[in-house]
């Protein structure tokens, strides 16, 4: 899929898109809706099926989405990928990377909210690394009233923040001059630090606004959300109009802007604000978003004095408010901090006069996937922290052919940090991807702190292993302790200490990768393990589900394996791809692993389980050569208990 940045509109109710003469997908879905073609093409995996159904073939358009369920599907649109081990080895740095940079601030995160979603934290740490989300915006994403903890809705603006960084024009944003000479009627409900988004994605043509209103913090369905991203990324699409007479948020007539003091908080169905004009006390609408110093909060948060613009329809319902702790009288406070972005890169020019910079290259993935080589000149903020080794040292220690891992905020420095040229490691090798035509090998080796590294083995690299010396990459074993000396990211030398060993325990999982096959088992004991099956060790096409294993380990990897009672496996698999879908739902599956070529033809029941990347699709999401992993109900029977689409 090729990006295009097209124009589009983001309309505050209804979205306009031309229905096209396709099947209906979604049982939810008719063909009449506003957003029917747009549902059938973010959900179609040759599209990247970034947006899917259920498990009962519903799409649910009219529901609103929380952030992580916004962050799962930004990232999906983004590039991610839940299966890596097929994709070019620099896209694979990328999801390593932004994992290993993130995971402290994502561990805190979960240690502080018990409602934290911990199974988006990998699309979450893709997106900070891409710089799509903020820090900020990301502890946001739970927040908690007492005791009491929720999962806020994305709004508008957030929503338009994210899709401007998604489509790479986070730094032209930034360089909008405010205020705007042709403002929205309720800029004063668009928080300040998205104001510059705002108007640069109306100058995109990402969104107009309906008559002449944001509704900043109103909320996305599912449905505008589809068509929002279908507009921006398929090169095909025909920008979608604005519906001429717009449907009001809450009632008939235009909404009006109030601006004052709040000096009565009646629980949470009534408000009174001050204003020049008098006190008038409004009630609440039960969907009303408030924003309190520029964080969305609930109604019993707000408090007199509090300085408060509200968004009121003809009803007098407050239908948004946006209040600040400051009131008008009290000094400003100190400038937020700056949003700091991570990088990483070598140092290829150092500058002492006029001012101090430094020229590092680096290397970013677009978000069509590829890699991008270039020179950026960055200067150094007041305070900026210079370390080498864990030490604070002096900008003149800086030398060309640094390695830099560094936090900046537009082409200011304010962290760096510099590799050292000859240091030793200490870690666990976690994986081996061998020397392939020009890429050289390469060890990844994680410390105990978790930072991990991967490192290049040179064709004068010296391995030893135990207390034998001279020995080639293929004597490491994956779980082995490492000692490595290296240069920057080079590895001079390394030793291996592995331990042999023998697991008795039951096959849970089987997953097969292009250069080997990693089996979970667990024990008697009800540990529950991973590990590593080379080529040539078993054929891993005869194992099943179920099996209780006899297993010799060196270090991580399988060495040899028995399997002890037949009796005990659990029901057969069929692995293959489907040659076609039947009519009746059914499909025709050609077998892989036989000798001889073998199809079978299985009904999928209602109960189904079908999964794509880790995540459930319905049957109407299987397409012909897809490769599958199907387990049948029972041996030798023609119908699927569970299915899985494989990379």
């Amino acid at each position: 899929m090729k990006l295009k940045i097209c124009s589009f509109v983001l309309i505050a109710i209804l979205l306009v898109t031309p229905v096209m003469a396709q099947t209906q997908t979604f049982g939810d879905v008719p063909t009449t809706h506003f957003a029917f073609s747009a549902i059938n093409w973010v959900s179609n995996p040759a599209n990247g099926a970034f947006m899917v159904g259920d498990a009962g073939n519903n799409f649910h358009p009219a529901r609103h989405l929380n952030k992580f369920e916004a962050a799962q599907i930004y990232a999906m649109a983004a590039g991610f990928r839940h299966v890596t081990h097929g994709l070019p080895e620099e896209e694979r740095a990328v999801f390593a990377r932004s994992m290993e940079q993130w995971r402290p601030f994502l561990d805190t995160m979960a240690n502080d909210f018990s409602s934290w979603n911990r199974t988006v934290d990998r699309e979450i740490a893709f997106l900070l690394y891409r710089g799509i989300l903020t820090m900020a915006e990301v502890q946001g994403f739970v927040t908690r009233q007492g005791t009491v903890e929720a999962r806020p809705l994305l709004t508008r603006q957030q929503a338009v923040a994210w899709m401007v960084r998604l489509v790479g024009q986070a730094a032209q944003a930034g360089a909008v001059t405010l205020p705007h000479p042709t403002p929205f009627r309720d800029d004063a409900q668009i928080a300040e630090g998205f104001l510059r988004y705002v108007y640069h994605a109306r100058e995109l043509g990402i969104i107009q606004g309906t008559g002449g209103y944001m509704n900043p913090v109103a909320h996305f369905t599912r449905a505008e959300m589809a068509t929002v991203f279908h507009n921006a990324l398929n090169q095909d699409a025909t920008p979608t109009a604005e519906t001429p007479a717009a449907v009001p948020l809450v009632s008939a007539g235009t909404p009006s802007t109030i601006s004052g003091t709040i000096s009565n908080v009646h629980h949470d169905t009534y408000v009174s604000i001050t204003t020049t004009a008098g006190t008038e006390t409004f009630s609440i609408a039960n969907n009303a978003v408030i924003m309190i110093d520029n964080t969305q909060s609930i109604v019993t948060a707000l408090q007199n004095g509090m300085s408060a613009t509200a968004l009121v329809n003809p009803s007098r319902q407050v239908i948004s408010l946006v209040a600040r702790t400051q009131t008008p009288g009290q000094a400003a406070s100190a400038a937020p901090a700056p949003t700091l972005y991570a990088d990483e890169g070598f140092v290829t020019a150092v500058t002492a006069a006029p001012a101090q910079s430094v020229t590092i290259r680096t290397q970013r993935v677009r978000i069509t996937g590829q890699i991008i080589d270039e020179e950026r000149v960055f200067s150094f903020a007041p305070n900026a922290v210079i370390t080498r080794g864990g030490t604070v040292v002096n900008f003149e220690n800086i030398q060309v052919g640094d390695i830099a891992f560094f936090g900046f905020s537009q082409t200011a420095i304010h962290t760096i940090e510099l590799m050292e040229r000859e240091r030793t490691l200490v870690g666990t090798l976690t994986e081996v991807r061998p020397p392939e035509a020009n890429n050289p090998l390469i060890l990844t080796l994680e410390e105990d702190g978790g930072r991990v590294y991967e490192l290049r083995a040179l064709p004068a690299t010296e391995f030893s292993r135990g207390t034998s010396t001279d020995l080639n990459w293929d004597d490491l074993r994956i779980g082995d302790t490492l000692t490595a000396e290296v240069e920057f990211d080079r590895i001079v030398r390394v030793h291996a200490v592995g331990e042999r060993s023998n697991v008795d325990g039951r096959l849970n999982e089987l997953r097969i990768t292009e250069r080997n096959t990693e089996i979970t088992v667990a024990q008697e004991n009800g540990a529950v393990s991973t590990f590593i099956i080379r080529p040539g060790v078993t054929d891993v096409y005869t194992l099943r589900i179920g099996m209780q294993l006899r297993i010799a380990l060196d270090s991580r990897e399988v060495t040899s394996l028995q399997v002890r009672n037949l009796a005990q496996t659990q029901p057969s698999i069929v692995l293959g791809f489907i040659q076609s879908i039947r009519a009746d739902g059914s499909i025709v599956v050609a077998e892989s692993t036989a000798a001889a070529a073998r199809t079978h033809t299985l009904t999928i029941p209602a109960n189904t389980t079908i999964t794509r990347g880790g995540a459930t699709i319905s049957a109407n999401n299987l397409r012909a050569n897809m490769n599958v992993y199907v387990v049948l109900t029972s041996p030798g029977a023609t119908s699927a208990s569970s299915i899985t689409v494989l990379p």
